[in-house]
């Protein structure tokens, strides 16, 4: 069997507070029984025992092996109040002068409806409350216990404004922890945005020149650890200032994306594209020595002098690449500047060309 989620530790902790309250209570009655406050036998007590017990662990099993998922709510609260509301009502049939006081004990099983219950519950529950209570007053009634109607009107309106004030402090705690979920969920996006910010180029959605570097770190690391080397490929567009010049800035930028784009798909998954800046980018070719890496950045190249770019269907472009293996215990710093001397070569041939150094 697999651990326990995150939730399903949460929803198996409150329901373990539900259980020590509901022992507690039956801590109580068993106080009161020993006292002479209530009429039942000891048989009767051992089947109240019995069925606070094991509900609970049944409650308790339910979350652990995973069996509430299978329901709408699976923090069954609703089923765990319910029950142990009516768990209450049934020990208070048996109570004498106490019983006000035992019934008191809703008051704490309301308060768990503070952890998932909105208003539609509350209502649910709190006619599920009504319900209860008349039922044990009619029980009383005709088993002939001494009733006083002033004295249990009395009674029944206290109760029920304590029902009421008590709901309504679980509703409003209930608010509360909506709102302060929903502003951590707001805080958790807002922070993963800043995070993805920090490391993505804003124009191309590539990552940017500063976790560019974090990359060559990270793989620098990885190939003194094994068996493992990689490539540094170093793009640049040739003569892209043209492009600027003959479509204004906006139209270089919406090439730069496109540009950006056909990086992303050229490459694996295990692959790393950046621009570095201007129309200058950056592959990091993972587990790739020169040879692969100057045949893969070859069927590039001829695919970016062939490709159609939207909104510009007069426009041609050719890249210059510059490509460099990393060397055991070399710096990635010598590597990338290897790339960058290989980048300036191909340049300075005539451009349109991809040179390995």
């Amino acid at each position: 069997m697999t651990a326990p989620t995150r939730d399903q530790l949460l929803r198996l902790r409150r329901t373990l507070l539900a259980c020590i309250a509901s022992l507690l209570h039956l801590l109580v009655c068993w106080l009161a029984y020993g006292a002479g406050f209530m009429s039942i036998s000891l048989g009767g007590m051992a089947v109240l025992s019995f069925v606070v017990v094991v509900s609970g662990v049944l409650f308790l099993l339910a979350i652990w092996l995973n069996l509430n998922l299978r329901f709408y709510d699976p923090s069954m609260t609703m089923a765990q109040m319910s029950w142990s509301i009516a768990v209450v009502f049934a020990s208070a049939y048996f109570f004498d002068g106490l019983r006000p006081l035992v019934l008191m004990m809703v008051l704490v099983v309301m308060m768990f409806g503070a952890f998932q219950l909105g208003l539609a519950g509350f209502l649910r529950i709190g006619l599920f409350v009504v319900a209860c209570y008349a039922l044990l007053m009619f029980a009383l009634y005709r088993r002939g216990a001494p009733l006083e109607p002033r004295v249990e009107l009395l009674q029944a309106l206290v109760f029920f404004i304590l029902l009421l004030g008590v709901s309504l402090l679980g509703l409003e705690m209930g608010n509360l922890r909506s709102t302060l979920q929903a502003r951590n969920r707001d805080l958790h996006q807002a922070v993963e945005r800043v995070q993805q910010l920090a490391i993505t180029d804003e124009l191309t959605g590539l990552y940017n020149r500063r976790f560019a570097r974090e990359l060559l770190a990270q793989q620098k690391a990885l190939a003194d650890r094994g068996q493992y080397g990689f490539a540094v490929c170093l793009v640049n567009l040739d003569l892209f200032k043209t492009v600027n010049e003959r479509y204004g800035a906006e139209g270089g930028d919406q090439v730069l994306r496109q540009v950006g784009e056909l990086l992303r798909q050229a490459v694996r998954d295990v692959d790393f594209v950046a621009r570095l800046g201007g129309e200058e980018f950056l592959l990091l070719l993972s587990g790739t020595d020169g040879a692969g890496a100057e045949l893969m950045v070859e069927r590039l190249r001829h695919r970016l002098r062939e490709a159609s770019w939207q909104g510009f269907p007069d426009l041609q472009l050719s890249v210059s690449v510059g490509i460099s293996a990393y060397r055991p215990e070399e710096s990635w710093e010598d590597t990338l500047q290897r790339a960058d001397a290989a980048l300036y070569k191909a340049k300075a041939g005539g451009r349109d060309r991809v040179v390995l150094q």
